[in-house]
């Protein structure tokens, strides 16, 4: 029997990164990610209007020395980025908010069903 199998863990990944041992690789993180706890944070508001600001000046300034045609196509790639920014922090928000009322919903039916 090979004792240096028996003593890992079945559950490890089977591609070992190239330069590592068994004694040199560190455990990975234990924590899932399914367990990771979503808060909301205002700073990323905070980011999102500077991030408009900085990029409608740069778009007035932009306007200022090349034609119009370049100006709009400028205007839509920044636009899909930040539309792309805005949806990601709305949708953390939304799930937030949703997974407080799912166990708020869930503490109430157990009442319910107990008294």
């Amino acid at each position: 029997m090979d004792i240096r199998f028996m003593s890992t863990d079945v559950h490890n990944p089977a591609f070992i990164r190239a330069g590592q041992s068994n004694d040199t690789r560190k455990e990975g993180r234990k924590d899932s990610p399914m367990t990771a706890v979503r808060h909301i944070r205002w700073s990323r508001i905070i980011e999102l209007t500077l991030l408009i600001a900085i990029i409608v000046g740069a778009v007035y300034l932009l306007s200022k020395l090349v034609t119009p045609q370049v100006v709009t196509a400028v205007t839509v790639i920044a636009g899909f980025l930040i539309l792309r920014f805005i949806v990601r922090v709305i949708l953390q928000v939304t799930f937030t908010l949703l997974r407080y009322l799912f166990w708020m919903a869930v503490l109430a039916a157990i009442l319910l069903c107990v008294l």
